[in-house]
């Protein structure tokens, strides 16, 4: 009995064993090679295609390969995701790349580049063609952007990072840890993980079995919690760049300018007149350039004797170029910018029209232009900047404020031009359905702020308007508005018996009256000394490069410009 007994308990123990050891091959099983990613499928990479990851996330575009290991990404992710001023000229079919020695071109599978007018060569092409695409080297983007990047293969990968500052991160812990596709024990496996091994943590689970991570070689899967040492936050490293400087005109006071409505030729002979009721400026705008047609002509309305009568004066004449043609037109003004022979065909009239004019400066004054054509436009200012550097002028950029109109690329802006102007006005406009204040002081203030964010405040002049607008509205709510100076729009409220009582929410005198006349509600958010004053502090208190008015001719007297030019000196 006792015999049977050991037999069968040897049994058992043998059938434990086989038990424990299929086990084990069971999990062998899940790592082994029967089970690993089917990387190129799961991702849909084709022969000679790298998946690209940056910052930890995985891009839908694809870097390929020469077929000599030199890798590329197409320009407009390049473009897109790592360095704006990669531009793809396409009518052209090649790349342009501004550098502080002159505009670069690159035409696709060719050594040969030139830099302004100084031709040089590569070691390979810095852009190939591939099916009408054009790519761009790794290496070139790598070279110049602050960026970190490594190439793996055996499954082709690329993995960047442009984002630095502080990650999520672990320690692995467990002997025999890998990370999988999912979680799951049965989810296949990418690799094995070295203990030691840094992981980026994108989710804890919370407690659960299982965490999210990134490997520092590109895999984004999932890990045994009991593998992992507690997660917390670790500096990362950034690499060393040296950003390309683009030298700027500063100058050694505080910019006060103010913009001049020419909308003819005679307009010009009011310069005289305008001196004497203008005091304390220092810069005058006059519109003066705007498109004749999409191909890029100009008209001019400009004036030598107007620029020396101000020289005579000790003031520096920045001629405007709108992009209006019957108003202003994003899409219009994007056929001419989205052409390299019209924009040439543009600075070749401005060249000669700073030359003839004797001019100190170029005010860039481009509305409504939209997102599809925002690449076109940016590459625009930087040629047109690199013209103004030529003639040693002032290049000034006036935007909107910059809450609804990113896309402008202001920190670009704030590289090229030598003045970013923040037309701090405009928060309820003629197209605005409720009445409300034309540049409320918590309005400027965030303008300030978010353009100072992106652009360095010694290059920021914020604009303040010189008019309101008077609000209408009737018994079915339809709001109707029209602008008005200083003094006509108190005159509104005078005329009304209507005694203006100061607004804490917009930081300005205030009146409303109900006409007699058609029943309609009118309201008014009054532009005087008292918002011309906080505003001019919010001004000091940024220490922003300067000031500029819209417009002459809007403000109530002299006394205005007296007490603008007060918060300058």
């Amino acid at each position: 009995m006792n015999k049977i007994r050991r037999i069968m308990g040897m049994l058992l123990i043998s059938v434990c064993l086989l038990g424990i050891l299929g086990g084990c091959d069971i999990i062998d099983e899940f790592r082994s090679e029967k089970n690993l990613v089917d990387y190129n499928a799961t991702y849909g990479v084709s022969d000679g295609e790298y998946t690209i990851t940056l910052n930890n996330s995985m891009l839908e575009a694809k870097a390929i390969d020469d077929g000599a290991g030199n890798v590329y990404m197409d320009v407009n992710t390049a473009n897109r995701y790592y360095n704006s001023r990669i531009y793809w000229e396409e009518d052209e079919n090649c790349v342009l790349y501004a550098t502080p020695e002159g505009m670069a071109q690159y035409t696709p599978d060719s050594t040969s580049y030139t830099v302004g007018t100084t031709a040089a060569t590569s070691n390979i092409p810095v852009v190939i063609n591939r099916n009408g695409m054009l790519y761009i080297s790794l290496d070139f983007v790598k070279e110049n952007t602050k960026m970190d990047s490594a190439v793996f293969t055996e499954p082709n990968r690329v993995v960047t990072r442009t984002q630095w500052g502080e990650a999520y991160m672990t320690t692995v812990t467990g002997k025999k840890a890998v990370i999988r596709y999912q979680g799951g024990i049965k989810s296949p496996v990418f690799r094995d993980l070295e203990r030691g091994e840094r992981l980026y943590v994108l989710d804890d689970g919370a407690g659960d079995e299982w965490a999210q991570v990134v490997t520092e070689d590109g895999y984004n899967g999932w890990v045994k919690n009991e593998d992992l040492d507690t997660p917390s936050m670790s500096a990362l490293t950034e690499p060393e760049f040296s950003e390309p400087v683009f030298t700027s005109i500063s100058k050694n006071h505080k910019i006060n300018l103010a913009w001049h409505g020419v909308y003819s030729e005679s307009a010009n002979e009011e310069l005289e007149q305008i001196l004497t009721e203008v005091p304390g400026i220092n810069t005058i705008s006059p519109r003066w350039f705007y498109f004749q047609n999409t191909d890029g002509d100009l008209t001019t309305l400009g004036s030598a004797d107007y620029v020396n009568t101000a020289h005579g004066a000790g003031i520096e004449v920045w001629a405007m170029f709108t992009n209006e043609f019957t108003n202003f037109d994003g899409e219009m003004t994007d056929e001419i910018l989205s052409s390299r022979a019209k924009r040439q065909h543009v600075l070749e009239q401005l060249s000669s029209y700073i030359d003839a004019y004797n001019l100190d400066g170029i005010n860039l004054d481009f509305e409504m232009i939209g997102e599809s054509g925002a690449d076109n436009y940016i590459q625009f200012v930087r040629e047109l900047s690199e013209l103004c550097r030529e003639k040693r002028i002032v290049f000034s950029i006036d935007n909107y404020t910059p809450m609804y109109w990113r896309h402008y690329n202001h920190k670009e802006e704030g590289i090229f031009a030598d003045y970013v102007i923040i037309m701090g006005y405009d928060e309820h406009h003629s197209g605005s359905d409720v009445a409300g204040s034309v540049a409320s002081m918590n309005f400027v203030r965030q303008g300030i702020e978010d353009m100072i964010d992106m652009v360095p405040k010694e290059k920021v002049i914020n604009a303040i308007p010189l008019y309101t607008r008077v609000w209408a509205t009737d018994a079915n709510g339809i709001v109707e508005s029209f602008n008005a100076g200083m003094t006509e729009a108190a005159g509104y409220l005078e005329s009304h018996g209507v005694t203006p009582v100061y607004d804490e929410s917009t930081g300005q005198n205030y009146g409303e009256y109900t006409s007699e006349v058609d029943g309609r509600r009118y309201q008014i958010w009054l532009e005087d000394e008292t918002s011309l004053r906080a505003r001019m502090q919010m001004i000091q208190e940024y220490d922003l490069a300067g000031v500029a008015s819209w417009s002459i001719g809007w403000e109530s007297g002299p006394e205005i410009w007296q007490i603008i030019a007060s918060y300058m000196n």
